[in-house]
């Protein structure tokens, strides 16, 4: 009964949507207020064990581990597999607090997949499968262990190679650098190409001809993984503007210069790697925002993370494995 309430109230819109299915699936009558109860304990006992794990992952060492002897118990290993990286933020809706940030962090193994024959030009597909999620209403320095005893669980340390792949928010990249320091460093094509689309209308004019023709070509430069051709040649074609205009391209031209390296995109398509971020980006819209970001919900600050811990449970996969974990206290 714990479980498969909690369950609902996790996967379903709301408790109340929950506890009705519950009824009509059972045929015994549950109120809202007690699946609401029953998945507030559960939440947390879920919640407990994670912080249990990270504080584990986070203490000092006193020897050196060596593997088969970590500290966190792995789940779903990447050991010797190709490893892509995403952290992003999204908000939800506080009591009395308005909109509060949510980091997560998105773990998957890259799955590279030919549509054509050794001999064709085609690229070979990449694929991110086997994913995990670990989210939390935290500021970056407290979301950093966080994220990094999830990389412990997937046993990241052990992977063939790793990509970071993320926006162009410096709290992910200050965290990459401390956590994943030998990882290939991705920005997020599509946030790329949105900075270049500003940069060409606030220099063309917004919805010109001449915006979306320099947008098609440095767009294409990038996708070559010519940046440099991007900060010249393509750089003189851009007027001289003024004010909020002048403001943005130059905005644009520094923040190209300040991931010049995460851009070479031909380079990582050839190795192999993802280019994107959209998985953490769907997570934090279908996992996070499904959820918790119904129209006129308001959610307590204590119930945020909780509800957040239930949720990178079950779309890691990880339901079963972490109920028999708090079974015990939840009973």
């Amino acid at each position: 009964m714990q479980e498969e309430s909690s369950r609902l109230g996790t996967t379903s819109p709301s408790f109340r949507v929950a506890a009705e299915n519950r009824t009509r699936l059972t045929g015994v009558e549950m109120s809202h207020a007690t699946l609401w109860r029953i998945h507030q304990d559960v939440g947390e006992a879920m919640l407990a064990v994670l912080e249990g794990e990270e504080a584990v992952s986070n203490a000092p060492l006193e020897a050196e581990e060596d593997p088969g002897q970590e500290r966190v118990a792995a789940f779903d290993p990447v050991v010797g597999e190709r490893v892509s990286i995403s952290l992003d933020g999204t908000t939800v809706p506080v009591r009395e607090e308005g909109w509060k940030e949510v980091k997560g962090v998105r773990i998957s193994v890259l799955a590279e997949r030919s549509v054509a024959g050794p001999e064709s030009a085609e690229e070979a597909e990449v694929h991110l499968t086997r994913h995990s999620y670990r989210m939390r209403m935290a500021d970056a320095a407290t979301f950093a262990p966080v994220q990094g005893a999830e990389a412990d669980r997937r046993r990241v340390p052990y992977a063939r190679d790793t990509e970071c792949v993320n926006d162009g928010a410096p709290w992910c990249w200050r965290i990459t650098a401390d956590y994943y320091p030998e990882a290939l460093e991705v920005l997020d094509w599509g946030h790329a190409t949105e900075h270049i689309n500003a940069v060409g209308q606030a220099a063309f004019g917004e919805g010109s001809d001449a915006a979306v023709e320099w947008y098609n070509k440095a767009k294409e430069d990038l996708w070559q993984g010519a940046v440099e051709t991007l900060l010249g040649e393509r750089w003189q074609e851009l007027p001289r503007r003024q004010r909020e205009r002048g403001k943005t391209i130059r905005s644009g031209r520094a923040y190209f210069r300040e991931h010049r390296e995460r851009m070479r995109y031909q380079d990582f398509r050839e190795q192999g790697y993802a280019i994107g971020s959209g998985t953490i980006e769907s997570a934090c819209k279908n996992v996070i925002g499904w959820r918790m970001k119904r129209g006129g919900a308001r959610w307590a600050p204590e119930r945020v993370n909780p509800m957040l811990a239930a949720l990178g449970e079950l779309h890691s996969g990880r339901w079963d494995e972490m109920w028999g974990r708090i079974r015990p206290k939840a009973a």
